[in-house]
């Protein structure tokens, strides 16, 4: 069941969720804690962008 979840175009949506669930992450430490993680901060942005890309064109990177 994982294997077909992980095939499937909803795992794509599972992944942006997650960044996004990072990115507030980042955010909450830069304002409780002062530590900027501007390199994390980008990259996660940038993996956001690959998978809402792969969920809206329906395809997977293979």
């Amino acid at each position: 069941m994982l294997v077909r979840f992980m095939k499937s175009k909803w795992w794509h949506l599972f992944a942006a969720f997650y960044m996004l669930v990072t990115i507030g992450y980042i955010i909450y430490m830069a304002a409780t804690q002062h530590i900027l993680m501007a390199g994390y901060m980008v990259s996660t942005f940038f993996m956001l962008g690959i998978e809402l890309w792969n969920f809206a064109s329906g395809r997977a990177i293979k």
